[in-house]
């Protein structure tokens, strides 16, 4: 099984440029051209968060057409930029809702089961897993029993470093989710964003493997009273390898300048 694993486009519409500089626009349009020239068609699309920078309709309605076009199945949850109700909208078979309004979901039609995590805070950067959530990760992680399964979420549930991003994020929750996921015993990774970098660390005793941005990154700088800065480094997406018997392994894949 290939999934791609997308992250932090931060899309903006009407030719605007985040931060007065990034053409998240076009950094999507270009992004989705990268996918679909892949010679391996990947099986599943996993985006995890800050599909939109604004969370405005327009952009989402830009976001699903360009996925729609690649003809793949595409799971999808919110980052700290997103609203869970025009993203829900405009994107319905791409999410799921609990009963509490969260964005998880639980998907066992493919080899590995996927489990998508909203670990949003609806208008702050930082992120958590309140008790409903997690009881909802411990039903779902159940529900997939003792099959290969994947988690993603936005928030990185590890500290990776760069304190400034760390301050801002999974700040409730973290240890829980180790918990459950140590106690599943058939977690493959924890496919993340947020950080604008690729990442790698554990999480329960899986793998947790954050993607950089498919648009803009966020400079390596582990001083820890240094703020986090935007830099100029190539767009990137990840490209997961699955087959029984031999785990997942992950490659990070440039976004051709054109």
């Amino acid at each position: 099984m290939l999934i791609a694993h997308v992250s932090d486009t931060h899309l903006l519409v009407g030719g605007k440029r985040l931060a007065g500089r990034f053409d998240t626009g076009a950094a999507f349009d270009r992004l989705i051209a990268s996918l679909a020239r892949q010679p391996v068609r990947p099986d599943l699309i996993l985006f995890s968060g800050d599909l939109g920078e604004d969370a405005t309709d327009a952009e989402y309605r830009k976001i699903g057409a360009g996925l729609r076009s690649l003809g793949v199945p595409v799971r999808a949850v919110p980052g700290n930029h997103d609203l869970r109700a025009p993203m829900r909208a405009a994107l319905a078979e791409m999410t799921d809702e609990t009963g509490d309004g969260h964005l998880c979901l639980v998907d066992t039609s493919f080899p590995l089961a996927v489990i998508g995590l909203d670990t949003i805070v609806e208008g702050a950067p930082h992120g958590e897993l309140c008790a409903r959530r997690l009881a909802w990760l411990d039903n779902a992680l159940k529900r997939c029993g003792g099959r290969p399964t994947i988690v993603f979420q936005h928030h990185p549930p590890i500290v990776t470093g760069l304190a400034d991003m760390d301050s801002m994020g999974l700040l409730a929750g973290r240890e829980e989710e180790a918990r459950l996921i140590a106690a599943h015993g058939a977690v493959e990774a924890v496919l993340c964003g947020h950080i604008h970098r690729a990442i790698q660390g554990r999480c329960g005793g899986a793998p947790v493997r954050v993607a950089p941005s498919a648009s803009h990154a966020i400079a390596f700088d582990l001083r820890p009273a240094e703020p986090y800065r935007f830099t100029d480094e190539p767009a990137q997406y990840m490209l997961h390898l699955w087959r029984p018997g031999d785990g997942l392994v992950s490659h990070a894949v440039a976004v051709a300048a054109s």
